[in-house]
């Protein structure tokens, strides 16, 4: 078979699976692992052939996104604010509407006396090591609790060269220390029956990365309460969520004292961010 031959291949069986709306995307990201080449070389060489143990590596890649493994679970990368981060199983897989609170901190951050930024439930630690590369005369903390969080943010730290920035276990604000400038947070916030839902539907990605409670607030209530236990005067905290959760998590914010509150739309233009000052009474 030739490139062009088993990427159709392997785009019928994704497509007949019904369970991704970028089958072209997809097969190409798993062709181009299976055969250790980029997007560019792949569609400049859609002629060459393709040998037995190689093709049949690629439609095992295909066959296991059939069954909703994630992309990036398969070839161990996921692209964010242009740098390739690994991921694994155990973590949330980044987003590019995550992307959206990396800017908005990065045209905050600029006017800030404190320095100091944590990122917080940071999984893969895609936002927190992309804001010590994006400014790397900062200091950054990034916090979660689990296991295979912490060995993804070492290998991530590694080979991504990132020295201004470290890891610690901590369930929300337990093991963390200090103030800081800004505070970034992409928690679990869907509700316990859309991650039930989720769930059957046979996501693989970790229900305890995706579940908020009953109505999926639960986590983004208590961040904002503790939260100014650990914020610099004129910090700002920001925080990712559903759009239609803006509203509540606006009122959350303003009645713990954060002010200039405000919200950022994601690609759709849809409200994805909501972020709020701290100012000392």
């Amino acid at each position: 078979m030739t490139i062009r031959e088993i990427l159709l291949k392997g785009r019928e069986e994704l497509t007949a699976a019904g369970i991704s709306d970028t089958v072209e995307l997809d097969t190409s990201l798993l062709l181009c692992h299976a055969l250790g080449i980029g997007r560019e070389q792949l569609y400049a060489r859609l002629t060459d052939p393709v040998d037995d143990e190689r093709g049949e590596a690629f439609l095992e890649l295909v066959r296991k996104r059939c069954g909703n493994y994630p992309v990036a679970y398969l070839t161990g990368t996921r692209e964010f604010f242009g740098r390739d981060f690994a991921v694994g199983a155990g973590i949330l897989c980044p987003r590019p509407d995550t992307e959206i609170l990396v800017e908005k901190a990065l045209e905050i951050m600029g006017a800030l006396p404190c320095q100091r930024i944590l990122d917080l439930c940071s999984g893969s630690g895609c936002i927190g090591l992309t804001m010590a590369l994006e400014k790397p005369e900062s200091s950054v903390l990034c916090a979660d609790i689990g296991e295979e969080p912490e060995r993804i943010f070492a290998l991530n730290r590694e080979r991504l060269g990132v020295p201004n920035a470290r890891f610690v276990r901590s369930d929300l604000f337990e093991k963390v220390e200090g103030t800081f400038g800004l505070i970034l947070t992409n928690p679990p916030y869907l509700t316990t029956a859309e991650t039930a839902e989720r769930m059957e539907e046979g996501w693989k990605e970790p229900a305890l990365a995706l579940d908020g409670g009953p109505d999926g607030l639960v986590l983004i209530d208590k961040i904002v309460k503790k939260s100014i236990e650990h914020i610099a005067p004129e910090g700002y905290l920001l925080v990712e969520a559903a759009p239609e959760q803006m509203g509540r998590i606006l009122e959350f914010m303003g009645t713990a004292g954060f002010t200039s509150l405000g919200t950022a739309d994601d690609l759709a233009g849809r409200k994805r961010v909501a972020y709020g000052r701290w100012k000392l009474k």
